[in-house]
């Protein structure tokens, strides 16, 4: 039961941190997706881009790692859950585990500033899911083309599995298609089918 609450406690601070940087970026005069060129292409001068990019980074990290700590408080409440019908003798309760997919794509190059790198992209990152595209509907990657083309400003939720020091977890990115980042593509990344 406590650790469910600290996880409540850190999903409160959190938040808040996230609404403070999303307020960080209103004071700046800009949106989470606001374009950071003029029309022709060129930086904006009106704006401090450097701050506005690592304020939108701070806040995809933060949002994926809010996203990380939800599961975390579903397991946690499913197993209190279960706990608490064994203690009362109830027997039939079972809890669902999610179905593990296996990765059909990985990430073999990100470019810097990019929308992938903006996202949270690695390089190694195993591709789990890629909005609606997975193992089993990818079709040799040109499904995730589809994808993308059809989401260009759109958000993309990203299943990734990846390894960090020496764990392997399970990371939800966003990332959103664009092609006002200053380089090749809407993705600045390359990724390729396993």
């Amino acid at each position: 039961m406590e650790h469910a609450q600290d996880l409540l406690k850190q999903k409160d601070a959190l938040e808040n941190e996230i609404r403070e940087l999303e307020l960080d970026l209103r004071s700046h005069g800009v949106t989470k997706t606001e374009a950071l060129v003029d029309s022709e292409g060129f930086p904006r001068s009106d704006v401090d881009i450097g701050t506005i990019r690592e304020i939108r980074r701070s806040l995809v990290y933060k949002q994926n790692d809010l996203k990380e700590l939800m599961r975390q408080i579903e397991h946690s409440l499913a197993v209190l859950h279960k706990d608490a019908s064994q203690d009362k003798g109830d027997m039939d309760f079972k809890v669902e585990t999610p179905t593990l997919q296996r990765p059909f794509a990985r990430v073999g190059k990100v470019a810097l500033n990019s929308p992938a790198s903006d996202a949270g992209l690695a390089v190694g990152d195993m591709i789990v899911t890629y909005g609606s595209v997975n193992e089993h509907n990818h079709d040799n990657l040109r499904q995730l083309v589809t994808e993308t083309a059809e989401n260009v400003l759109k958000p993309i939720e990203v299943l990734v599995n990846r390894v960090i020091n020496g764990q392997p977890q399970t990371k939800t990115l966003v990332l959103t298609p664009r092609r006002d980042w200053g380089g090749d593509g809407v993705l600045g990344c390359y990724i390729v089918p396993l």
